[in-house]
């Protein structure tokens, strides 16, 4: 129910479109029941010599609509670094095993970024 909120609430900030939200719930009541399955991106970096950590855990459902929300020069990083975002969600949406999906060790400005999006 957690989840459909959040929706909610960024159909009403205007985060994102009537047919986003649509689908982004279509998806939501699509997931199976039973074990829940979470994709787990976390972000280790520095800024101005403080520590950025970001860990989000998305339910698979949504994971798989992440793409449509990425900017095309984040998609063009990506793809830079080796990572190949559309193949991962494919192997999201056929039912990947749990385990790492991505490491990402790289620097940005010569400061360490590690990337891990993971199974859970």
């Amino acid at each position: 129910m957690e989840e459909k909120q959040r929706v909610l609430e960024m159909l009403q900030a205007g985060t994102v479109s009537l047919e986003e939200a649509e689908a982004l719930l279509k998806a939501l009541e699509e997931k199976p029941k039973g074990e829940a399955r979470l994709l787990r991106v976390r972000i280790q970096a520095t800024d101005e010599g403080k520590p950025v950590r970001i860990q989000l855990n998305l339910p698979l459902a949504l994971a798989q609509m992440v793409e449509a929300f990425l900017p095309q020069e984040a998609k063009a990083r990506l793809r830079e670094k080796g990572v190949d975002l559309p193949a991962i969600l494919q192997e999201v949406r056929t039912g990947v095993p749990e385990g790492k999906l991505v490491e990402v060790m790289a620097e940005e400005e010569g400061k360490p970024v590690e990337i891990l999006v993971e199974v859970v």
